[in-house]
């Protein structure tokens, strides 16, 4: 690999500082996730940059799981037709205020961290870019490729039995059920509870992983890039730095920036200009997805994102892998997806993904000594000379006075 042109030394070992610094439990609303949060702000606060903690909250795993306990006692009131429980449950729960917001168990908080470097011409309708990162962890006692197993058989049993409970709901309410069927929805419902509980068991542990190519990796290359482009700001785009929480648990950060921002974004920014470049996972090598990852109307775009990340890295000869998903990995680039269908614009996105170290992440294998200096670095690199060649490209803006 070449010299990294645009990196001093300072740069080059902090960018690996931060992912041991990092190596720690994140996992969604612990300690670990505000400590990794407090960080990501001190880093920028150093540096002078504008930087805010967004505070959100969520339906997490335990919520669900109770919610699927409600339904199965629910389902036991209807069946052993204790209609008079049910109908005072909510009398109390809806009759008196105070008890219409109680829960046994509350939504889950996050937080994103969200800081901004403004161009240096103030022009009207000017562009953004929005460079993203998550920076929770998640840990599981199962390898990620029976993760994904176990979730799967836990969505085609949760949903059936959902639908299952509604049927037996109308089922008693308007006929006159046979005694007979009683027993084996009984047995159905523990049989249901039985495996719902051992794959929530077997999933979910929140004390394994460091988190350290997923995604400790994206973090560090994005506070090294924001203090690049505080020391050299771009001229015609301003830069939002994401560090979204609650990735592993359904991009519920990146949704909640979209949803949040989304009205400010579209009457700040032209869009059609704009784009994301999500870092999730460096660690081996350095990963390119690019199956549908830009939503674009060719007619309008001045460039080529992903085009331009290849022949950034192709000028640096800095090795890329680039690959093209049928389906695509499940990471925050997609919630920009959304954002760019939902805005009706040409918002592009890419998403840097090394989805081979898979086999690391979620365990105790995602240590710190997975992710390659040189890798990280490169990242950095690739991401900083693209940022600036699209920011050098002539656009017919209008410059306030």
């Amino acid at each position: 690999m070449n010299t990294i042109l645009s990196l001093n030394l300072k740069h080059l070992d902090s960018v690996i500082n931060h992912v041991k610094a990092l190596a720690f439990n994140r996992s969604f609303s612990s300690t670990g996730e505000t400590k990794a949060a407090l960080y990501i702000k001190n880093e920028m606060n150093e540096e002078n940059i504008d930087c805010q903690i967004e505070y959100f909250a969520f339906t997490g795993a335990k919520r669900i799981f109770m919610r699927l306990v409600y339904v199965i006692l629910f389902t036991y009131l209807i069946v052993f037709r204790l209609l008079l429980l049910l109908l005072a449950y909510f009398s109390i729960k809806y009759l008196f205020p105070p008890a219409r917001n109680f829960s046994l168990v509350r939504k889950i908080e996050s937080k994103n961290v969200v800081a901004n470097i403004k161009a240096t011409k103030k022009q009207e309708k000017r562009s953004v870019v929005i460079l993203s990162a998550h920076y929770d962890t998640f840990s599981a006692n199962l390898p990620p490729g029976v993760q994904k197993v176990f979730l799967f058989l836990f969505r085609i049993i949760i949903i059936p039995y959902i639908m299952f409970a509604l049927f037996i709901a109308y089922f008693f309410f308007f006929t006159e059920g046979p005694v007979v069927i009683t027993p084996l929805i009984l047995i159905f419902t523990l049989i249901e509870f039985a495996m719902t509980t051992i794959i929530f068991l077997l999933v979910h542990d929140n004390n394994h992983s460091k988190g350290s190519i997923d995604n400790a990796s994206g973090v560090a290359i994005l506070i090294e890039l924001a203090k690049l482009i505080k020391v050299n700001p771009l001229e015609n785009y301003d830069v939002i730095f994401l560090w979204s929480g609650a990735e592993e648990w359904g991009l519920k950060g990146s949704k909640e920036f979209c949803k949040t921002h989304r009205n400010y974004l579209s009457k700040k920014y032209d869009l059609n200009r704009s784009f994301n470049i999500n870092i999730d996972m460096v660690g081996s090598y350095i990963g390119l997805e690019t199956k549908h990852s830009l939503h674009l109307k060719r007619r309008e775009a001045l460039f080529d994102l992903n085009k331009r990340i290849e022949e950034s890295a192709s000028e640096l000869n800095i090795p890329l892998t680039v690959s093209d998903k049928i389906f695509g990995s499940k990471a925050d680039h997609k919630s920009f997806r959304s954002f760019a269908k939902k805005t009706k614009t040409s918002f592009q996105v890419a998403l840097f993904h090394s989805e081979k170290d898979s086999k690391f992440i979620h365990s105790s294998k995602d240590t710190p000594d997975k992710c390659d200096p040189d890798n990280l670095n490169g990242c950095l690199e690739i991401c900083y000379s693209t940022i600036r060649s699209i920011d050098s490209l002539s656009f017919p803006l209008k410059e306030i006075r």
